[in-house]
Formats: C-alpha cells, sequence, structure tokens
C-alpha cells in the first residue's frame, strides 16, 4: 500500500534539552544524513490491528518503539475506526533496515517516523506532515532512544539543529554536499544509558554548545568532521578500537569521527575507488524523506 524511506542520521555532535513538556525536549547539535536508512512497508493484512516486523521478523526493540508510535496516534484517532473505512482487517508494517542497529544510525527514529508517516498516508488520517513528525518525535524522546534525530530526518543533508524539539517547534537548517560517507560499526551503545546519566549530560552540554559554537563560525562539510571528532573526544567515549579505526580512517578521509551514540567510526570521502570491501560507504543524502503509494 504504501513505502516510506527515512535517511539514517548520524549525529556528530549534541547537546540535550531535558524538558518536561515532551515537543519541547530534544537537543541542539548537527549530524548528517545517509541515503541508506529505514524503508517501511505498509501492506494490508488479514490479521486485525496493526503488526510489526523488522526486516520480516520479529524484533522486540523496534516493535516496541513502533508501538508506542500507534499508540499516540490511536489516543487521538481510533485506528479500528480508520480501517474500517478502508475495509481492510489490518496492516502490516515492516521495517527494512538498511545499516547496522544501535550503532548510532537513528534507525529508531527512522522507524518511529516511518511508521506515523505511513500510518498518516495508509489510513488516510486528518494530519499533516509535521504532526506525523511530531508523533515520531514524542515516541523517540519517551522511550530515550533519542532526542533530535527526528527533526533532522525530516530534513536532508548536513542538518544543524538551532532550536531544540519536535517538527514545527524545533528548528534546523541545512547543507547539501557532495560527500561520500564511509563507516563501521564495531558494536552497539544503549543510548538511553549515556543520554540518562547526569556525569555524561554535564559533559555533553558543554562540549555540545562549544562545538556548536565552532561550527556556525564556518558552516561547511570539513568544519563538520572537525567540530564532531573534538566533540567525541572531549566526552569521553572513545576506546583504544575507536581511535586506531579512526587513525585508518583519516588516511583515506579528509577527517573522521565517532557517531553520537554507538560504536562506529565515520569520515567523509569523495575518492572511494581505493577503500577496503570492509568499510560501507553511502552518499549524503540530499534528498530527505521519500513516500511512495
Amino acid at each position: 500500500m504504501v513505502e516510506i524511506f527515512v535517511p539514517s542520521h548520524i549525529t556528530g555532535f549534541f547537546s540535550i534539552y531535558p524538558k518536561s513538556n515532551k515537543l519541547i525536549k530534544g537537543s541542539l547539535g548537527c549530524g548528517v544524513l545517509l541515503d541508506k536508512g529505514v524503508k517501511t512497508i505498509i501492506t494490508e493484512s488479514s490479521k486485525d490491528g496493526v503488526n510489526i516486523k523488522i526486516n520480516g521478523k520479529k524484533d522486540k526493540y523496534h516493535e516496541v518503539i513502533s508501538r508506542k508510535t500507534i499508540d499516540l496516534i490511536n489516543s487521538h484517532y481510533d485506528i479500528n475506526e480508520y480501517l474500517d473505512k478502508i475495509d481492510v482487517n489490518g496492516l502490516e508494517i515492516n521495517h527494512e533496515i538498511q545499516v547496522p542497529i544501535g550503532c548510532g544510525f537513528g534507525t529508531s527514529a527512522s522507524s518511529c517516523l516511518g511508521t506515523s508517516l505511513g500510518l498518516k498516508e495508509a489510513l488516510r488520517l486528518p494530519i499533516d506532515y509535521t504532526k506525523a513528525g511530531q508523533y515520531g518525535h514524542l515516541s523517540e524522546v519517551s522511550l530515550n532512544c533519542g532526542l533530535g534525530d527526528v527533526i533532522a530526518q525530516m530534513s536532508k543533508g548536513i542538518v544543524l539543529r538551532i532550536r531544540p524539539g519536535a517538527p514545527g517547534i524545533g528548528k534546523t537548517t541545512n547543507i547539501k554536499s557532495d560527500y561520500k560517507v564511509v563507516y563501521k560499526s564495531l558494536s552497539k551503545i544503549d543510548t538511553s544509558s549515556i543520554i540518562t546519566n547526569p556525569e555524561f549530560e554535564k559533559r555533553i552540554n558543554e562540549e555540545g554548545i562549544k562545538a556548536q559554537k565552532a561550527y556556525v563560525k564556518d558552516i561547511g562539510s570539513e568544519n563538520f568532521i572537525r567540530c564532531s571528532y573534538e566533540f567525541s573526544k572531549n566526552i569521553g567515549l572513545f576506546n583504544s578500537e575507536i581511535e586506531d579505526m579512526i587513525d585508518e580512517f583519516n588516511e583515506f578521509c579528509i577527517g573522521s569521527s565517532m557517531a553520537m551514540i554507538g560504536n562506529t567510526v565515520f569520515g567523509f570521502t569523495k575518492d572511494t575507488d581505493s577503500i577496503s570491501k570492509e568499510y560501507s560507504i553511502a552518499n549524503i543524502d540530499n534528498n530527505g524523506i521519500r513516500i511512495e503509494k
């Protein structure tokens, strides 16, 4: 019925705004969108209600995220009523995730957005694009799986978040870039364990504000990587493997850093011919979310 592609988002640096109002809660910072992300496919199902799969299988973590989005929408619009209107028993949501999960690519937010935008289209809900994005943001911050990925993923290219909050409340600006993104993931990091830790929050905010001030003086691809590296080094998440891999990446990239928050190194380059197959490559996504019916 509906296909939604949401770009993945690698955050380079950020600072946290922990407001009690979840529409205002979020982060400042900057990240880059990749043309590999999450494709959410929504089809008719003989089973009642809305059923969720990840890459064709059950996945508890992403199912919880998607289910949170569904519950938020259902609290304002009776989903069963809208299923009756289009004369189907139920829907199946399948998230096809094209990047490593839990490694700093914002797949949680992509799944939230894919769910909210997909249901808007499939059920013909009377909500606009921004409101659908707000449901995704509310899911993301409620579950502490991110703070600013949703609003960034509704933009293009390299995205600077200049006011925290949900789409329609927060504010972003962006630049297009023709660099390729090279990346390699080592393992998962639990985002919630970092952003809810007071010690890390203090360091993140100090270094995130410093990085943002440095970036706005020279808004460009090269300075984004420089500011990202200084931020990730100074907040204390580097380990010896990350440090060694950054040195490796710098041999063929203009610079590299650690994805926030994930055990992933990423860098920018324009020459990918000599890069080993052990590394993954994506384009910077300058097109944004795509919806096909």
